[in-house]
């Protein structure tokens, strides 16, 4: 499920992508608007040469977009999408929740609620088979 819109201009050209992507995709998708960094070097912040726009798509994108920091790249935010798609298999309500209500102030921060609620998940899991 795509949670999170990016709008990334750079010069004369721009860029809309959805997270989570195939990081594999990403180089291509960054080249094609000229920008010859990677991922991890573009941030959320805007310089005089890339200016990224984030918009979330759903409850969840709406919690990343409003806790991500200026100096979180697209390959964090990716990175953390990536994450919350596997994790949440059967639905994103509780991880809207969570992420909404924590303190977390970067991508980084999310990954580890993110974390949280993997454990969380997989404790229960463990405890409920009678083998």
């Amino acid at each position: 499920m795509q949670t999170v819109y990016a709008f990334i201009q750079h010069q004369r050209n721009s860029l809309a992508v959805d997270f989570p992507l195939n990081i594999h995709d990403m180089p291509d998708h960054l080249g094609s608007i000229g920008i010859r960094f990677p991922a991890s070097k573009v941030t959320v912040d805007n310089t005089e040469n890339v200016s990224v726009r984030l918009t979330g798509l759903n409850e969840v994108g709406k919690a990343i977009v409003g806790k991500v920091a200026g100096s979180d790249s697209l390959e964090d935010i990716n990175t953390l999408c990536q994450a919350i798609e596997r994790t949440c298999l059967y639905g994103y309500d509780d991880m809207a929740e969570r992420l909404a209500a924590g303190d977390a102030g970067c991508a980084r921060e999310l990954m580890a609620v993110v974390e949280q609620f993997t454990q969380a998940q997989q404790s229960q899991t463990m405890g409920e088979c009678k083998c």
